[in-house]
């Protein structure tokens, strides 16, 4: 599923570059005692990691909707509607905090969450498949009744190279609703 990210080799290749110029710039300053080279060097690695995060927050992350305070106090009275379930899903952790993650349930796009964001979803009763981008490599299966609230977090996993996220339906509803206090209401698309 294409979800409109930026192409990553252009500006890693670029950030790569500036901090290969900057790590030279870094040596040549030893050899010479210059301290020019070495404020030279440290600025393109400054601006190579400002480019990096640039990139990473203008283009990796899609643009993402707070709810208003009366919308998150009513989502926070954890009711579902006549005749619906709902799906909490929330994000606690602060590591990758303004990374974007990638909901998507039933293989529609809700959105991205970000550190210590939540949406709430109501679905009709039944099965329902919470899952994301490549990273994001196991849906999670999640079945709600007429009535029912399902708790469910998005996790980051490190990796050595690089990370991935999961869900994980929490069972312990207090737990999940005081994660979910501390969090900020996202509006999915619709």
């Amino acid at each position: 599923m294409n979800l409109g990210r930026a192409s990553i080799p252009k500006y890693l290749a670029l950030s790569l570059i500036g901090a290969v110029g900057g790590f030279v710039a870094i040596f040549m300053a030893r050899g010479s005692g210059g301290e020019r080279w070495l404020m030279i060097g440290c600025a393109v690695i400054l601006l190579a990691f400002l480019a990096y995060v640039v990139w990473l927050l203008a283009f990796k992350n899609k643009s993402t909707h707070v709810a208003s305070q009366a919308q998150k106090q009513a989502a926070l009275r954890f009711a579902p509607s006549p005749g619906k379930g709902v799906i909490y899903v929330y994000r606690k952790q602060l590591v990758g905090l303004l990374v974007g993650l990638n909901v998507v349930l039933d293989g529609k796009s809700v959105g991205q969450t970000r550190g210590l964001r939540f949406y709430r979803l109501e679905v009709e009763p039944g099965t329902h498949s919470l899952s994301g981008d490549k990273k994001c490599p196991e849906p999670l299966e999640v079945t709600v009744g007429e009535g029912e609230i399902a708790y469910v977090e998005q996790e980051i996993v490190m990796g050595m190279v690089k990370g991935s996220y999961r869900y994980q339906r929490i069972a312990n509803i207090p737990q999940a609703q005081q994660a979910i206090y501390s969090c900020k209401l996202l509006l999915g698309a619709n």
